[in-house]
């Protein structure tokens, strides 16, 4: 195997870890955020709040929260959480499958005697990466979130 071909998988490789773990965290993040956005939004919603002896003294507090629980409430079925979550977990698991086939790849590079085998499964996942890079473009890219996961890759890796 020439050295070219060694090091596109060993970047590939990176690439796929820190992509699974990028679409991971944004799950993760994601299911959080839509979590307390629904239990604020029932909690100020109850009709039982209104009644609380809490609001007495905080009159203008109590409105300022009932306005962002009408709002939020327009906003949810707007911001889609459930579909941007779906989404995202999808790449997260298309990612971690990628990182184990270059992983898989990357073990067998030396010792696979058919190479045209490994080339051809190689251009199979650019062709997926390249899938995944049509839906990523409508999700969120938040480059310090990028940086930390790379820097993670490294570390796991020893590449620092």
């Amino acid at each position: 195997m020439n050295k070219e071909f060694k090091r596109a998988v060993w970047n590939s490789m990176l690439d796929a870890d820190m992509n699974g773990r990028y679409w991971k965290y944004l799950t993760e993040r994601y299911s959080k955020r839509e979590t307390s956005l629904k239990i604020f939004l029932a909690i100020m919603t109850s009709s039982t709040v209104a009644g609380w002896g809490i609001w007495e003294g905080n009159v203008l507090i109590w409105k300022y929260l009932s306005a962002f629980s009408a709002l939020l409430a327009i906003a949810l079925p707007i911001l889609n959480y459930p579909k941007r979550i779906e989404s995202m977990s999808e790449l997260a698991g298309i990612w971690g499958e990628l990182r184990i086939g270059y992983e898989n790849m990357w073990l067998d590079i030396s010792n696979y005697p058919d190479k045209n085998t490994l080339i051809r499964t190689y251009k199979t996942y650019r062709v997926t990466e390249s899938s995944l890079a049509k839906k990523e473009s409508k999700m969120p890219n938040e480059k310090k979130l990028i940086k930390k996961c790379q820097e993670e890759v490294k570390q796991s890796l020893n590449l620092n």
